[in-house]
């Protein structure tokens, strides 16, 4: 074995974890101090599926305030943000950007 194999499995066979790795999580907006959470998760390189009806169910402003917040943060970092739907949002890190379909 070599290269890419040798990392992954090693030489004796045992299993090795990647380095990188990265996930996909889905984090419910329940309180506008989800948005913390929301950003630290981005902030390691996770991308996050947000979903707002729960807050949205509460306060509205507060999801307002909440997706500004986070359009402003994934500006600063140079990720992305878009709507998926009425309730969710996509949130990725600088490395990831969003595929749109400019029809």
């Amino acid at each position: 074995m070599s290269g890419l194999l040798d990392r992954l499995v090693g030489k004796n066979g045992e299993e090795k974890e990647l380095q990188d790795v990265r996930y996909i999580k889905a984090i419910p907006l329940r309180a506008y101090e989800d948005i913390d959470i929301i950003k630290a998760e981005v902030r390691a390189g996770n991308i996050v599926i947000c979903n707002v009806a729960p807050l949205a169910k509460t306060n509205i402003e507060d999801v307002k305030r909440g997706i500004n917040e986070l359009n402003e943060y994934a500006n600063l970092i140079e990720g992305d943000i878009a709507r998926l739907g009425e309730e969710r949002v996509i949130i990725t890190p600088k490395n990831i950007q969003i595929w749109r379909n400019r029809d």
